[in-house]
């Protein structure tokens, strides 16, 4: 896929976004290069409801712990729970 230049959603910091093939534009991988985030695979409805610092601030930290173990969280949203969740590949 085609990837551009987006703010991060965890961070801000201008990162590389690229759609996952066939997810039809509803997951996004963040390349994150700030040392204090990392990249991150993100759903439209998770970015959608991430507006707590906190919660950003969490999973700026499970993404550059994940980076150090080679692994990219991704982060979705559970709609009937109203919940985002945490998945590796």
């Amino acid at each position: 896929m085609k990837e551009k230049q987006e703010s991060c959603p965890l961070c801000g910091s201008q990162a590389a976004a690229r759609t996952r093939q066939g997810s039809y534009g509803q997951w996004v991988l963040y390349a994150c290069d700030n040392p204090q985030c990392g990249p991150v695979e993100i759903s439209t409805k998770a970015r959608r409801s991430l507006r707590e610092p906190a919660r950003q601030a969490e999973l700026r930290a499970l993404a550059r712990s994940s980076r150090e173990h080679g692994k990219v969280p991704r982060v979705g949203f559970d709609g009937p729970r109203g919940e985002l969740y945490v998945e590796f590949d």
